[in-house]
Protein backbone atom coordinates (compact mmCIF):
# COMPACT_ATOMS: atom_id res chain seq x y z
CA UNK A 1 0.00 0.00 0.00
CA UNK A 2 2.76 2.58 0.62
CA UNK A 3 4.57 1.73 -2.18
CA UNK A 4 1.33 2.65 -4.16
CA UNK A 5 0.81 5.78 -2.39
CA UNK A 6 4.66 6.36 -3.33
CA UNK A 7 4.27 5.95 -6.53
CA UNK A 8 0.80 7.97 -6.87
CA UNK A 9 2.64 11.17 -5.43
CA UNK A 10 5.59 10.36 -7.54
CA UNK A 11 3.05 10.62 -10.69
CA UNK A 12 1.32 13.43 -9.29
CA UNK A 13 4.27 15.73 -8.87
CA UNK A 14 5.79 14.22 -11.94
CA UNK A 15 2.73 15.22 -14.36
CA UNK A 16 2.56 18.79 -12.55
CA UNK A 17 6.38 20.16 -12.82
CA UNK A 18 5.67 18.81 -16.59
CA UNK A 19 2.16 20.72 -17.19
CA UNK A 20 4.65 23.63 -15.49
CA UNK A 21 6.74 23.55 -18.22
CA UNK A 22 4.44 23.49 -20.78
CA UNK A 23 3.35 26.66 -19.52
CA UNK A 24 6.33 27.92 -19.61
CA UNK A 25 7.94 26.93 -22.69
CA UNK A 26 4.48 28.28 -24.46
CA UNK A 27 5.51 31.46 -22.86
CA UNK A 28 8.78 31.94 -23.95
CA UNK A 29 8.01 34.32 -26.69
CA UNK A 30 6.39 36.88 -24.58
CA UNK A 31 8.79 36.20 -21.97
CA UNK A 32 11.21 37.28 -24.83
CA UNK A 33 9.75 40.44 -25.17
CA UNK A 34 9.63 41.41 -22.06
CA UNK A 35 13.33 40.70 -21.10
CA UNK A 36 14.24 43.08 -24.72
CA UNK A 37 12.66 45.42 -23.34
CA UNK A 38 13.75 46.09 -19.92
CA UNK A 39 16.61 48.76 -19.26
CA UNK A 40 19.48 47.71 -17.28
CA UNK A 41 19.28 46.96 -13.83
CA UNK A 42 15.58 47.43 -13.85
CA UNK A 43 12.99 44.91 -12.22
CA UNK A 44 9.04 44.18 -12.60
CA UNK A 45 7.63 43.03 -9.21
CA UNK A 46 3.93 43.64 -8.95
CA UNK A 47 3.41 39.68 -8.19
CA UNK A 48 1.92 38.16 -9.19
CA UNK A 49 3.17 39.24 -12.94
CA UNK A 50 1.14 37.53 -15.91
CA UNK A 51 3.34 36.58 -18.71
CA UNK A 52 2.18 34.27 -21.46
CA UNK A 53 0.62 31.24 -19.93
CA UNK A 54 3.06 31.66 -16.79
CA UNK A 55 3.25 33.38 -13.31
CA UNK A 56 6.24 35.41 -12.00
CA UNK A 57 6.97 37.14 -8.36
CA UNK A 58 9.28 38.88 -10.14
CA UNK A 59 11.27 39.93 -13.30
CA UNK A 60 14.61 41.64 -12.97
CA UNK A 61 17.62 42.15 -15.70
CA UNK A 62 21.11 41.80 -14.16
CA UNK A 63 23.95 42.76 -16.92
CA UNK A 64 23.26 40.98 -20.03
CA UNK A 65 20.48 38.39 -18.29
CA UNK A 66 16.95 38.37 -17.53
CA UNK A 67 15.48 36.48 -14.79
CA UNK A 68 11.96 35.13 -13.87
CA UNK A 69 11.97 34.40 -10.54
CA UNK A 70 9.05 31.33 -10.13
CA UNK A 71 9.29 31.48 -6.17
CA UNK A 72 11.50 30.26 -3.68
CA UNK A 73 12.66 26.90 -2.30
CA UNK A 74 12.60 25.77 1.55
CA UNK A 75 12.67 28.09 4.78
CA UNK A 76 15.59 30.01 3.88
CA UNK A 77 15.46 32.35 -0.03
CA UNK A 78 16.68 30.20 -2.17
CA UNK A 79 14.70 32.20 -5.05
CA UNK A 80 14.44 29.78 -8.64
CA UNK A 81 12.98 30.06 -12.02
CA UNK A 82 14.08 31.02 -15.27
CA UNK A 83 16.94 32.82 -16.77
CA UNK A 84 16.92 34.35 -20.57
CA UNK A 85 20.66 34.75 -21.69
CA UNK A 86 21.08 35.44 -25.30
CA UNK A 87 24.85 36.42 -25.54
CA UNK A 88 26.95 33.18 -23.69
CA UNK A 89 25.86 30.51 -21.36
CA UNK A 90 25.33 31.91 -17.34
CA UNK A 91 27.62 31.07 -15.49
CA UNK A 92 28.13 31.38 -11.53
CA UNK A 93 29.56 34.94 -11.19
CA UNK A 94 27.33 35.70 -8.12
CA UNK A 95 29.36 36.71 -4.72
CA UNK A 96 30.59 33.39 -2.67
CA UNK A 97 27.65 33.30 -0.56
CA UNK A 98 25.48 32.58 -3.15
CA UNK A 99 26.15 29.05 -5.29
CA UNK A 100 24.44 29.89 -8.56
CA UNK A 101 23.40 26.46 -11.16
CA UNK A 102 21.73 26.83 -14.35
CA UNK A 103 20.56 24.48 -16.34
CA UNK A 104 19.95 24.47 -20.40
CA UNK A 105 16.57 24.15 -21.78
CA UNK A 106 16.25 25.41 -25.39
CA UNK A 107 17.87 28.73 -27.31
CA UNK A 108 18.50 31.41 -24.96
CA UNK A 109 16.74 30.14 -21.81
CA UNK A 110 17.87 27.93 -19.14
CA UNK A 111 16.60 26.91 -15.49
CA UNK A 112 17.91 28.92 -12.77
CA UNK A 113 18.49 28.31 -8.65
CA UNK A 114 20.41 30.22 -5.93
CA UNK A 115 20.94 28.56 -2.56
CA UNK A 116 22.34 30.62 0.60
Amino acid sequence: MRLLIAIVVLASLTSCRWNDEQHITRSFAKMEQVAQTMRPESSLTNAPLEIGEAEFQAVYREGDRVYFKVGENGPSVDPYGYVWSPKHVPVDDSNPAVASTFEHIQGPWYHWSDSY
